[in-house]
């Protein structure tokens, strides 16, 4: 039985691929991928940021793709900001 932060980080891994595998790559999420993703899995964020920006952000080594590793940033990110959100009154 997993975990619950296994669980959490297979998750992780399966909105990566949901989003990746549209265009049949395990590997990478392209900007428009990114958008949909971002668009379904946390709308939110994009009050702060757009996808363009999101996406030079994330896309450190500028192959026009998100790797795994460069998502796990947006979701380190993500996780900051909603931990900083939970402790506002």
């Amino acid at each position: 039985m997993l975990t619950e932060l296994e669980s959490a980080i297979n998750n992780f891994i399966e909105i990566f691929h949901k989003y990746s595998l549209e265009k049949g790559n395990y590997h990478a999420l392209y900007r428009d991928d990114l958008k949909k993703l971002l668009l379904a899995e946390c709308p939110q964020y994009l009050k702060k940021k757009d996808v363009d920006t999101w996406f030079r952000e994330l896309d450190v080594n500028q192959d026009n793709a998100v790797n795994f590793e460069e998502f796990l940033v947006l979701v380190v990110k993500l996780g900051i900001a909603s931990h900083e959100d939970s402790h506002k009154e």
